[in-house]
């Protein structure tokens, strides 16, 4: 057994249901290592799993997190005994808000020492953006995408993805959050708080809609959405933000916006050229290897500066309430962090 420190959530609710304890884990089986955790990433699933609406729901008492960035310090067998001692970045079940965590080794990725800070802020929100934007989106230089919350992780991320290509880019964004986004290199912005986005879009495009669309909103907006495409538009949905109308879960407003939620007809789809599909990162089964295999590619870019994680800001392990509660009021520009560090 290893000691090591947790946050747990204690039971489903707000910011406060965190809570830092010390804990016991076993040794890694022979398929996983032993990470001693030096970041943490947060993400807006993990907002959604301490509330009690995340896919995948566990029940609680149970250790939270799924990004995390490290040193191999055990191995489960011989296989992967050179990795101790190397810097690792990746993604766990659940258990990543921690000092330390076993973690399958094939969902990590060395890294150079020098990435170890920024790195955390990679696997979900970068892989989740180019997976919809290049594996099933398609998307292409002459081409315009429209991000939903483009000053989040995700966001920002799908944004350098589309420099990248050389798509145009539409983002939506609180008006506060324009000035930095506009340093990021985008100038058709839409404050989702005081403007209808949907509206905006057609008047940005002429009438003509999008080709690309990343929806985390869910619910009716997803709708919205869908009805700004192009010819040939397709949009991705990969969250339900809408949901979260506090911190805590409340299904008597829930509950009206997941049945806003657009069915999709596949004749109006054939009759337009449009299409629409979802993503969830966490429930990728039989193509891990391209898993592995964008992640090597968004790594490189890493190195030659395609990329950049935005950091907003790194909050102590036993701060993780304080960054809960950070993010759900959305004060948060591009991706926030733990550390396991005094």
């Amino acid at each position: 057994m290893n000691d090591c420190q947790s946050v747990f959530i204690t039971s489903h609710g707000g910011p406060e249901v965190l809570e830092l304890r010390s804990a016991s884990i076993s040794d890694p089986n022979e398929h996983e290592v032993l990470v001693e955790v030096k970041f943490s990433g947060i993400n807006f699933a993990d907002i959604m799993s301490r509330m009690g609406l995340y896919t995948t729901k566990l029940k609680p008492p149970y250790r939270i997190g799924m990004e995390i960035a490290g040193v191999v310090v055990k191995a489960g067998s011989d296989q992967y005994s050179s990795m101790i001692g190397k810097t690792v970045v990746g993604m766990c079940r659940s258990g990543g808000y921690s000092t330390h965590v076993n973690v399958p080794a094939e969902q990590l990725f060395t890294i150079d020492d020098k990435w170890q800070s920024v790195s955390a802020a990679i696997p979900v929100n970068y892989l989740t953006a180019y997976f919809m934007m290049i594996h099933q989106g398609n998307l292409r230089e002459d081409e315009t995408i429209l991000i939903h919350g483009i000053g989040g992780g995700v966001g920002i991320a799908a944004l350098q993805i589309a420099k990248k290509i050389g798509a145009s880019v539409i983002g939506t964004a609180s008006g506060g959050k324009h000035g930095k986004i506009k340093e990021l290199g985008v100038d058709q912005l839409i404050d989702y708080q005081t403007e209808d986005f949907s509206e905006k879009v057609m008047e940005m495009t002429k009438g003509k809609g999008v080709d690309l669309i990343l929806d985390s909103l869910g619910g009716e907006e997803l709708g919205k959405s869908y009805a700004c495409l192009s010819e040939f538009g397709r949009v991705g949905a990969y969250g339900f933000s809408t949901a979260v109308t506090g911190p805590r879960r409340n299904y008597f407003k829930i509950l009206p916006k997941f049945l806003k939620m657009p069915k999709f007809s596949p004749r109006h789809m054939m009759m337009n050229n449009q299409g629409a599909f979802g993503f969830h990162l966490g429930m990728i089964k039989q193509r891990k290897d391209l898993v592995a295999k964008y992640g090597k590619i968004l790594f490189d870019w890493l190195e030659d500066g395609t990329i950049e994680p935005v950091i907003d800001s790194v909050f102590n392990l036993d701060k993780a309430s304080d960054a809960h509660k950070y993010i759900g009021e959305r004060k948060n520009f591009g991706k926030v962090l733990l550390s396991s560090s005094k």
